[in-house]
């Protein structure tokens, strides 16, 4: 089913980044799943059943205006002479739904309140040093195994998370030592790369490959030295098992994917009884460097609102 999908996607948007191609793939592949079908013709036959069975599937705003967004993608696919006005119908209303959704989740944001999912997986900084603890502390001294090595790379996911609060794009990483490399400028553009510097001991992160590239182009975080040791003994331990350089791979030693990732990051948090998400983690990172009451009372004494406050009056100092 996978292959269909994919075919008739690259067929209609060949100019598609594979980012965005992937999650249609994965969010359509999850839809027909649900529906119990492998007639793609079902997603726009009846659009007022798609959408009853979307609600009752998909409780989440976000996710469900995800679902939506990728049926339309998709749609777009399947149009032809015969069945354009009914697909374009279908898609209307879809964006009706769509516009909804948007709505809702902008008006809940405004609030700056948690939501149950946030609620759910939000942790402090005590059980972020508590989890941190563990996963170090489950590492072998002698890294053996594969098994051995996903411990260290669980840990390693968690303080990657912990440090740089980016999405999923780390999956398409390789990590290399700057020594291994001759021309970083002539690296292919295709994937992103975590690069050790020896002289200096510092991690760079090189994102070629993320959700806005589009609009921010190609970006060079420095993470300074704070996790160079990690990394170093990390990779040692990677190339005993592998040669292909990825940074996160599987027990099957093959590169691990966005879905999985999530997946995996998610369940991190078990260890003291908690669902992690990396979402949730975005939020963390920023409301803990960012003081939303105080902003709020001064725009609200300004007689304005948080957005003009940090868009217009903020200044950098």
């Amino acid at each position: 089913m996978n292959v269909i999908i994919e075919s008739k996607i690259r067929a209609k948007n060949p100019n598609l980044t594979e980012v965005t191609l992937q999650s249609y793939i994965s969010n359509i592949s999850k839809i027909m799943e649900m529906l119990k079908s492998k007639d793609l013709d079902i997603l726009y036959k009846d659009y007022t059943y798609i959408l009853t069975k979307f609600k009752e599937a998909y409780k989440s705003e976000n996710s469900l205006t995800n679902k939506l967004t990728s049926t339309n993608a998709m749609l777009r696919c399947l149009i032809t002479d015969s069945n354009r006005e009914s697909i374009e119908k279908s898609i209307k209303e879809y964006c009706k739904e769509i516009k909804l959704l948007r709505d809702i989740i902008d008006s809940k944001l405004i609030t700056h309140e948690l939501n149950d999912q946030e609620t759910n997986s939000w942790i402090t900084k005590e059980e972020i040093k508590k989890i941190s603890d563990i996963l170090l502390n489950n590492i072998p001294e002698n890294i053996e195994t594969m098994e051995d090595l996903i411990k260290m790379r669980n840990y390693v996911i968690f303080i990657w998370f912990k440090n740089l609060a980016t999405r999923t794009e780390i999956c398409d990483s390789k990590i290399f030592y700057d020594t291994e490399i001759d021309n970083i400028e002539e690296l292919p553009k295709t994937i992103n790369y975590v690069i050790l510097k020896k002289k200096e001991k510092k991690v760079i992160y090189l994102l070629n490959v993320h959700k806005t590239v589009k609009k921010k182009g190609i970006k060079t975080i420095s993470l300074g030295g704070n996790m160079y040791k990690m990394l170093v003994k990390y990779k040692e331990n990677l190339n005993k098992f592998t040669s292909d350089n990825w940074f996160l791979i599987s027990i099957k030693k093959q590169k691990i994917t966005r879905p999985t990732l999530t997946k995996i990051y998610a369940n991190l948090g078990e260890v003291i009884g908690r669902k992690l998400s990396i979402r949730t983690n975005r939020h963390i990172k920023v409301t803990n460097n960012v003081d939303i009451m105080k902003i709020e009372k001064l725009a609200h004494d300004m007689d304005h609102d948080v957005s003009t406050s940090l868009k217009i009056y903020a200044k950098r100092r």
